[in-house]
């Protein structure tokens, strides 16, 4: 199959388009996630690994970045990057310290700023979209992982959850969200419960919260995980483009039997296994061009649905 790379390059940049669109980024694409819940620690990072496939989206999102940095956590942007690979972490230098020369406060990570001018044609779109619930809680309740862990308990309303699960999901460190657990109690928005002398957290009222913080997107996706298979995908394609069949399906093998506990923790479904495959590329490159067009469009996506069981 002829120009993989470049499909699944164009499939990436439109998918990012979309999610800064919905943060209110001007741009070509918009409109496909407006019920997925948007995460914009992961999507900087990963804006930041596309660097100059796409010099506007770089440039846009980096004006919205200035704009509207109050919306963004610093320590979930640091311990993102400390799970990305060393590229990104590259990548993202330059982005952080242009950001930073900008707005006067350090970003994680900010190595020199490139030579830029802010567009200032970026815009925060209204909160009470239902994409931008995690900044909506930010708004109500700080940039913190109070904010987070309820942007988890309104992902799955009917969930009980340790506070090691919620750091995990979280992406704080389990210390502040156990002290966020235990004033969100004090409050009477969680339950607890120790059975088998383990914490099990809970909403004490899961109708006023949810009436409360207004309207949910459909789908709360794990951002992270999903952006580290995308940027895995997209390398491999890049670096064997002129390979062999055999190396191209070689090499895919090893980048997909790594990305299972991605693939897992994003509840997107692998491709077949390998005994079913014939040793030629194409089974797993239609896999992920399927995998990204369902991304970037949006649609197609009942994995990724909240499980409220």
């Amino acid at each position: 199959m002829s120009g993989v790379s470049e499909l699944l390059d164009e499939l990436g940049l439109e998918l990012a388009w979309s999610l800064w669109g919905e943060l209110g980024v001007r741009g070509v694409v918009s409109g496909r996630h407006d019920e997925w819940s948007i995460d914009p620690e992961p999507l900087i990072a990963f804006t930041a690994y596309l660097g100059d496939r796409d010099p506007r989206l770089r440039d846009e999102s980096i004006d919205w970045c200035i704009r509207h940095e109050r919306y963004v956590s610093k320590a979930r942007l640091k311990s993102t990057l400390r799970r990305t690979d060393a590229s990104t972490q590259g990548r993202f230098g330059a982005y952080a310290a242009t950001v930073s020369e900008h707005t006067g406060r350090s970003w994680p990570g900010a190595t020199q700023p490139r030579p830029y001018e802010p567009t200032a044609r970026s815009s925060l779109a209204p909160l009470t979209r239902p994409a931008l619930i995690r900044l909506r809680l930010r708004a109500l309740f700080g940039v913190g992982a109070r904010a987070e862990i309820l942007h988890a308990f309104v992902g799955q309303p009917y969930a009980r959850m340790t506070a090691a699960d919620l750091a995990r999901v979280t992406g704080y460190t389990k210390r502040n969200v156990t002290e966020e657990l235990y004033r969100l109690e004090l409050a009477g928005l969680l339950q607890v419960a120790a059975p088998s002398n383990q914490f099990l957290y809970r909403l004490q009222d899961r109708t006023a919260l949810l009436d409360f913080v207004g309207a949910r997107p459909k789908v709360f996706p794990k951002w992270e995980p999903i952006f580290r298979i995308v940027a895995a995908l997209l390398d491999v394609a890049r670096a064997t483009e002129r390979s062999s069949e055999t190396t191209q399906a070689i090499e895919m093998e090893k980048i997909l039997a790594g990305l299972e506990p991605d693939l897992d923790d994003a509840r997107i479904r692998p491709p077949s296994p390998g005994r079913e495959r014939t040793g030629t590329p194409e089974a797993l490159q239609e896999w992920a061009l399927d995998l990204m067009r369902k991304l970037a469009s949006g649609r197609g996506w009942p994995e990724l649905a909240p499980d409220d069981t």
